[in-house]
Order: structure tokens, then C-alpha cells, then sequence
């Protein structure tokens, strides 16, 4: 076990305001209870303070909906890893989505805001050694920091949507939602191709940028955009640097499909999407004058710039009624590095959920998935020759895996329980961890 350190002022901030939501909401949530004589009533709210006397739907009669979560990830090694422990990470996370046709009257606009806090301990940097957090919260600074402040207008009975302002990239692009029914990091809605590799950010992490997608037909789209490229983003101290330093310009195109729109139909979709970064690199292997850098004390070559793509889909393949929920759906996603400078050649992803578990649990679902990220032989021979050099110097990674199996228990619409087992495989990618199992608890409440 461990002792946090107190927080700073600048952490309480976020806790206090959330705090003071959640008292003042109290009232609301003891005479919906009192009043009822029920806890049935309290459980099937979409919200747990439920409508705070009714200020709540006033705020969305006024085109202002506000929101909050509250999110812990618990993991534990029983086996396998460094050492043994259990350590515990959270996030809270605030703000509302403003409609600027109903506050303002500007037809088809709105307004994002999104702050988080985020705290805890981290099981893969503490006690197990792997690459991919099998706590996928923990992150991202471990700070106070705003997420998202941007704008959005749609044009053209809503068939191009602009967005301008301060966004992760990984909100938009390179995600599918059905992939974020795990806890472990190396798949949570997004491709890890365009983050590790590439210098891209995810949720909470944000840049400046603008984003443009056109519904060309109802089943299939088109967006792109442009992004800062800032690698410190996600320091610890940097959750409301909001200037406009950085290394270059991140650039991602996407396509999608959407099937199963028809009665009867099995919904899916399908993406396909690269990016650039123009941000200067150093090469995996050689330095500047073309020879093994893991041999020489050169420094390395540097590329004008990088890029890397990906492919994700989830469809659903069995549903148990046509006017149901339940059902089976499988995906998969693989994405691409730039040869010469990402960490990792190829990430590979397949699995999937089955909604409606048993009788009288539609809303829960078991998901399991199996991961695989391949490091780039560039880097695997750098290290190679490093160890040749100097022996002990460096570690030779090869490839780490993940297995993981949830179980989704939607205990009320604003709760959600989600117990779950995780494989590592390879922990590290030098073969010199033992493997490691994982027994984690993932719990979010929606005030």
C-alpha cells in the first residue's frame, strides 16, 4: 500500500467543484427516495443526484446540459510482474455541452467543455513492468487539466460539421466506442498506432486544432483535420498550458462506412484512416552519417516527419431479436508505423461483446478481446547492438500481448460495475518479466 501525497491546491479545485455539485443535489436525491419510498425509483434514474429539484432541466431548457462521472480502476497481480501489490487510480471528469441554437439562437451550434482531475497509482509502472497500463485512467499528467473547449457548427441540414478549439485527437478519430468496454490501455476506443507512434493525444490530453467531417450519404463520411503537435501536453504541468508551442502539425484523414441501417439489419461499421506529423524525428537505427547508431556515439538521423495508418470495424453478427439489443458483436483493428521512426511496426486488436447476459440483464455485456503490439525490428536491432557494446545496457524487445475478459454490470442507468481479468504476455517486450495476471474492478457513477 502506499500514502498519496496531500494535493495541491490546484488538484482540490476540481474535487471541491464536483463536491459542491454532489451536496447540493443531495435534497434532490433524499426526497426523490422520500418521496417514493423506493429505491426502484433512485436506481432508474439516468443520473444518480437525479434533476437537483428540477435546476437541472431548467439548465436544459436553456440549452445547457451539464455532466459529471466519477471513475475507478482497480487492478491487482496476484501473479506475475516485478512484484505483487494492488494499486488504485481515478478520474473525475466535468463540464456540459452547451446548444448555442437554444441559449443564443445560432442555428446548429454548440460548445464543449470538459475538465478532469485525475489521481492514484499506476499497477504496470509500480509492480508489473509492462508497456500498455493495465489501468487505462492513469495518465495523462495524474493532474488537473481542461480536456475539452472547443466549438461546433453543422452546415447544411448537418451534413459538414466544423469543429475549432482545444480537442484530443482520439475523440474523433481512429475510435470505435464498443472498444472501450476494457480496462487495459492498449485498446480503448482508439488505435494505439496513431498515438504511440505518432505523437497524437487522447482524451484528456488535448491540442489545438480543427476538424472537418462531411456525411456524404447517410452510411458513409469523410474527415480530416489539423492538429498542434506538442509532446510535453501530457506532462504534469501542463494541464492548462494553453499556447501555442509546439513541434509541428498533426494531420489525420478518415472514412467510414456504417451497415445495418435497414430493418432487420445487423449494424456495423468500418473505418480506414492516415495520418502525418511533421514534427522532425530521429530514426530507429541509423545515425546521421547512415551507420548502426547502436554501434557508433553518433547522434541519429533525423526524418522530416512520420506517418502510419489503420483499419477498425465492429459488426454485429447475432442478435437474438430483431427488435432486440442482444446480441453478439465482434471487431477488430490493426494500424501501421512509420518504418523508420515508431516504436511499434504493427498493433493488431480482435475481439468483442455479447449484450444481454442473462434474463432481466439486457444493459450488461461480456467482452473480451486479445491485443498484440509488434516492436519495429529497427529498434529490436538498435538494441541488439547496444548489447553487444555494452551487456546489460539496454533491454531487446521483440512484442508484449494482452488477453482481457469483462464482465459490464449496468447496476443503474448512472452505474456501472465492470470486474474483469487481464493476461500480460511478455511483459515489457524483453522476455525478462515473468507473464502476469490481473484481476481488476472498473466502477463509474454518473452524477
Amino acid at each position: 500500500m502506499y500514502n498519496e501525497p496531500v494535493p495541491s491546491t490546484q488538484r482540490l479545485v476540481p474535487r471541491f467543484v464536483l463536491g459542491v455539485g454532489f451536496i447540493c443535489a443531495q435534497s434532490s436525491v433524499a426526497q426523490t427516495i422520500s418521496s417514493t419510498s423506493s429505491i426502484d425509483t433512485w436506481l432508474d434514474q439516468p443520473t444518480m443526484t437525479g434533476d437537483w429539484s428540477g435546476a437541472r432541466t431548467d439548465l436544459e431548457s436553456l440549452g445547457i446540459s451539464p455532466r459529471a462521472h466519477i471513475t475507478s480502476e482497480s487492478a491487482g497481480n496476484p501473479l506475475g510482474g516485478e512484484e505483487q501489490t494492488v494499486r488504485s487510480t481515478e478520474q473525475i471528469d466535468f463540464g456540459a455541452d452547451i446548444d448555442l441554437q437554444r441559449l443564443l439562437h445560432i442555428p446548429y451550434a454548440k460548445i464543449q467543455l470538459t475538465m478532469t482531475d485525475r489521481f492514484g497509482r499506476s499497477l504496470s509502472a509500480d509492480a508489473i513492468g509492462n508497456q500498455f497500463a493495465v489501468q487505462e485512467l492513469y495518465g495523462a499528467g495524474q493532474n488537473f487539466r481542461l480536456a475539452e473547449l472547443n466549438y461546433q457548427q453543422d452546415f447544411l441540414e448537418h451534413t459538414l460539421a466544423i469543429e475549432v478549439g482545444w480537442s484530443p485527437v482520439g475523440d474523433q478519430f481512429a475510435t470505435i466506442g464498443a472498444f472501450c468496454n476494457f480496462q487495459n490501455g492498449i485498446i480503448c476506443g482508439h488505435n494505439n498506432a496513431m498515438t504511440d507512434n505518432s505523437g497524437a493525444h487522447n482524451f484528456p490530453t488535448a491540442e489545438w486544432g480543427v476538424r472537418v467531417k462531411w456525411q456524404a450519404t447517410p452510411s458513409f463520411y469523410a474527415m480530416s483535420g489539423v492538429y498542434q503537435v506538442n509532446p510535453n501536453e501530457g506532462d504534469a504541468n501542463k494541464g492548462w498550458d494553453l499556447s501555442l508551442r509546439g513541434t509541428g502539425v498533426f494531420a489525420p484523414v478518415e472514412l467510414g462506412w456504417t451497415t445495418g441501417d435497414g430493418a432487420g439489419q445487423l449494424p456495423g461499421i468500418y473505418k480506414i484512416g492516415a495520418y502525418y506529423n511533421s514534427s522532425a524525428t530521429p530514426d530507429l537505427f541509423t545515425d546521421v552519417n547512415g551507420h548502426p547508431a547502436g554501434l557508433t556515439s553518433e547522434p541519429f538521423e533525423e526524418h522530416d516527419g512520420r506517418e502510419g495508418g489503420y483499419i477498425m470495424t465492429d459488426q454485429m453478427v447475432y442478435r437474438e431479436r430483431a427488435d432486440s439489443l442482444r446480441g453478439l458483436s465482434l471487431g477488430a483493428t490493426i494500424g501501421l508505423g512509420d518504418t523508420a521512426t515508431a516504436k511499434y511496426r504493427y498493433f493488431a486488436m480482435a475481439g468483442g461483446h455479447y449484450q444481454g447476459t442473462f434474463p432481466g440483464r439486457d444493459n450488461d455485456l461480456i467482452a473480451f478481446m486479445f491485443a498484440y503490439a509488434k516492436t519495429n525490428p529497427r529498434l529490436t536491432g538498435y538494441q541488439e547492438d547496444r548489447e553487444s557494446v555494452a551487456p546489460g545496457s539496454v533491454g531487446i524487445q521483440t512484442y508484449e500481448s494482452i488477453a482481457e475478459v469483462d464482465y459490464g454490470a449496468q447496476i443503474a442507468p448512472w452505474l456501472l460495475l465492470r470486474p474483469n481479468l487481464q493476461y500480460v504476455t511478455n511483459p515489457g517486450g524483453t522476455g525478462k518479466i515473468p507473464n502476469a495476471l490481473i484481476i481488476g474492478l472498473t466502477v463509474k457513477a454518473t452524477f
